[in-house]
């Protein structure tokens, strides 16, 4: 199976649902990722580095797994 990357610039909820209709008619399996939860995953990440950084830089004390 080869993957593809399609960008929609979708309007509306109506036409997403009508995207993954003709999508799933044609029978190709699909993941749709909202933005939001993309630019949530990358602000945490740059939370994350920002935090190794100070651990690094001996600004901030490392923490222990629990």
């Amino acid at each position: 199976m080869e993957a593809i990357r399609i960008k929609a610039y979708t309007k509306t909820r109506k036409q997403i649902k009508s995207i993954e209709d003709f999508l799933t008619k044609e029978g190709i399996e699909f993941e749709v990722i909202d933005k939001e939860e993309v630019l949530e995953f990358f602000n945490e990440l740059e939370s994350s580095l920002g935090q190794v950084k100070k651990i690094q830089e001996g600004k901030l004390k490392k923490e222990k797994a629990s």
